[in-house]
């Protein structure tokens, strides 16, 4: 076995000649590695814009999110607010069932007392009726003949009986 410099040695020498490259192999290696440094700077880019979609898709959930709970709470305001709804129109057909009896009430009570210049009480000139009473009992002052006193008389007598 015999120790050679790489210079003198003739195995070397062969395998220095096999190992040179052409100027165009050289390029094409360059121009591997560069590819490479490319590809490597690409997958960076990628990686960081997958990562900024993950976030974004991450904040977009949450909103989701959010939305779905105000929406839920949205509904259950509506929900009450129509059972509530429902109690209140319970409530005014109520009320105007009782004011269609006390309205007929009252017309029963008054049937046989006329106002001056008013057709007897009927469901057709009820307002202006009630109307008419109204005004003759808050300025009473303007009705001070004896006629007119005679009548609100005989009209507190007539109502007297009437449940509110």
């Amino acid at each position: 076995f015999t120790v050679c410099s790489l210079s003198g040695c003739p195995r070397a020498t062969s395998a220095m000649k096999k190992a040179k490259l052409s100027g165009e192999q050289m390029l094409t290696i360059k121009q591997r590695a560069s590819n490479g440094i490319e590809n490597d700077e690409e997958i960076k880019q990628l990686d960081e814009e997958i990562k900024e979609l993950n976030e974004s898709n991450s904040q977009m959930e949450a909103d989701m999110i959010k939305l779905r709970t105000q929406i839920t709470t949205m509904e259950s305001n509506l929900k009450t607010i129509e059972e509530e709804n429902k109690v209140i129109e319970q409530q005014n057909e109520s009320l105007l069932h009782e004011l269609a009896n006390l309205s007929q009430s009252l017309i029963h009570s008054l049937a046989n007392i006329q106002l001056p210049h008013m057709e007897p009480i009927n469901e057709q000139n009820f307002d202006a009726y009630v109307t008419t009473l109204t005004d003759m009992y808050t300025n009473q002052d303007r009705y001070q003949s004896p006629e007119n006193k005679a009548l609100l008389e005989n009209i507190k007598q007539a109502v007297r009986g009437i449940q509110v």
